[in-house]
């Protein structure tokens, strides 16, 4: 007699998610509440799985108000809406964002060249397991303004400027850049050059960063070399003298360039001015923006909305096609939400930039409309009511920025006359 069968086990009410055990994200994330209490409740989600990896949650220790968690085991690519929509249901969340644990690096600048000097000294210094690199930055023409490499990536500019005012050395501006590395494409005069380079170099420290350089597979005279995990605002003739011990280099070109615009011996970069096709692009896009522009004009009409989302309804009843081709307009988070947004987090601010002519204004709005200002992104556009078009308005200032720090943000576009933030 056969034994009784054992009945099958019900299905469960929900399809638990694949997690490989042995798996573990690199990146992390911050989370800040409107209250502790909503902490104490994210806490509890230590454990819980998101894009497929079991997270961890930690209170921030350097949070004063109690406010802030730490989430590590997050996967690389993760978005900060992701994020934040995970540990919504643990209150009001503030602000939400991921970092990777690439180096990055930063600016800062001093009231004098001598205060300066006295900060390059500090290169080399292991700031959290992490040797840091300075250099004076090419734009500062009084030699004020330096670039910082090989930062932790979860420190932003108030704990860069905390390291500074720790050393006696108080900063007058501070900032932190989003970006991580860079890779490059370094050629050599022949084969021989490369391959002594792939081997001598490969390892080698670069503006405090361990880079890995290797032979192009795609190179047919084995002349050229892909470099990788350069810090990123490193320049091409850095890496052209970091290369030339090992033979004569014919070219280099960072990822960071504009296409056409490789530099060192023999390169053949575009003119200051482009060719056709590059200025015909650029009147396209001023053409587009200026249509935008007009737009906008008709949405303020039908909208007066606050900084939080004034145009969130009418960006959904029909302007979506114009905003989705200028996404950086966005503010990183969606034009539908508000344009006013602020990007990542709430309690940010408008800004008033003046540029003491057009050029300076347009050269901003196409070149920093999207850029990251302390931990925020940008929206900008040209002042409608500024008749001679010098003006800007500024979308997604995080507060407690001072106009100082905004004008230093925009000076490289050109002359500033007038900046407020409010």
């Amino acid at each position: 007699m056969r034994p009784a069968m054992r009945p099958a086990a019900p299905e469960p009410a929900f399809k638990r998610a694949r997690i490989d055990p042995a798996a573990t994200g690199s990146a992390f994330g911050e989370v800040r509440f409107v209250d502790a209490a909503s902490t104490q409740r994210a806490l509890k989600k230590t454990g819980s799985v998101l894009g497929g990896y079991a997270i961890s949650v930690e209170p921030d220790a350097r949070s004063k108000d109690g406010t802030k968690v730490i989430v590590t085991g997050l996967p690389e690519g993760m978005s900060w809406q992701k994020l934040k929509d995970h540990f919504d249901k643990c209150g009001l969340v503030k602000y939400a964002d991921v970092k990777s644990t690439t180096p990055v690096s930063g600016v800062v600048r001093f009231a004098s060249p001598q205060l300066a000097q006295a900060a390059m000294a500090l290169s080399g210094t292991v700031l959290e397991g992490h040797e840091i690199a300075f250099k004076v930055h090419p734009g500062s023409k009084d030699q004020t303004k330096l670039q910082v490499f090989n930062i932790p990536s979860h420190m932003d500019w108030q704990e860069l400027k905390d390291f500074f005012n720790q050393n006696g050395l108080t900063p007058i501006y501070c900032d932190v850049t989003t970006s991580g590395s860079m890779t490059a494409e370094v050629r050599f005069g022949d084969a021989q050059g490369a391959q002594t380079a792939a081997q001598a170099m490969n390892g080698s420290i670069l503006g405090g960063a361990e880079i890995q350089v290797v032979l192009d597979p795609t190179s047919k005279d084995g002349c050229k070399l892909a470099v990788s995990n350069i810090p990123a605002g490193l320049e091409w003739q850095e890496l052209k003298d970091h290369f030339g011990h090992c033979g004569t280099v014919a070219f280099v070109q960072t990822s960071a360039e504009a296409k056409g615009k490789g530099k060192g011996k023999g390169a053949k970069g575009k003119g200051k001015g482009g060719d056709a096709a590059t200025l015909q692009a650029m009147q396209t896009q001023m053409s587009q923006m200026m249509q935008m522009m007009q737009m906008m004009q008709t949405m303020q009409t039908m909208q007066k909305g606050g900084k939080g989302g004034g145009f969130g309804s009418a960006a959904a009843s029909g302007f979506s096609p114009v905003v989705n081709a200028f996404s950086p307009m966005a503010g990183g988070a969606g034009f539908g939400a508000g344009m006013f947004g602020g990007g990542k987090g709430a309690g940010t601010m408008m800004g008033e930039v003046r540029f003491s002519n057009a050029q300076g204004a347009q050269t901003a709005v196409m070149t920093l409309n999207g850029s990251s200002f302390k931990g925020a992104t940008l929206s900008l556009g040209i002042d409608q009511s500024s008749q001679d078009a010098s003006k800007i308005w500024v979308a997604g200032v995080p507060a407690g920025a001072s106009w100082q720090e905004l004008k230093e943000h925009f000076s490289w576009a050109g002359a500033v006359v007038y900046c407020n933030c409010k």
